[in-house]
């Protein structure tokens, strides 16, 4: 378990100063070469932007499941900004995939899972 943290690189989720009041994600631990699953509640209609960072650089992020019931788009490689459809009250998903450095070298993948409550 140690060893596993230890490799893991810790994606910090943070909310842009606009959204910060309408969305809210904890930190999630991302072990390279595994999928981690991050929870999140979001306003509907407005956009929410999770941002991270790493050990190493990121290289790429990639969308690699849309959300349902609302839009996700990468808006540089350091974060991605989900927006549900407005008025729309329910549950929605979406994963994105990142690629970089590790912390101790090396290429890493990260794929992340977000559950998302969209909140009227």
């Amino acid at each position: 378990m140690t060893k596993v943290l230890g490799l893991a690189c810790l994606i910090l989720l943070a909310l842009s100063a606009e959204a910060a009041a309408r969305c809210l994600m904890p930190l999630v631990r991302t072990p390279s070469g595994q999928t981690s699953t991050g929870y999140m509640t979001a306003d509907s209609g407005k956009p929410c932007t999770i941002r991270f960072t790493s050990a190493g650089p990121t290289y790429s992020t990639v969308i690699s499941q849309q959300p349902s019931h609302g839009t996700l788009r990468v808006g540089d490689i350091g974060h991605v900004i989900y927006a549900s459809r407005a008025g729309y009250v329910g549950s929605d998903a979406f994963t994105y995939v990142r690629s970089g450095r590790g912390a101790r070298g090396g290429h890493s993948v990260r794929t992340v899972h977000v559950a998302v409550t969209v909140t009227p």
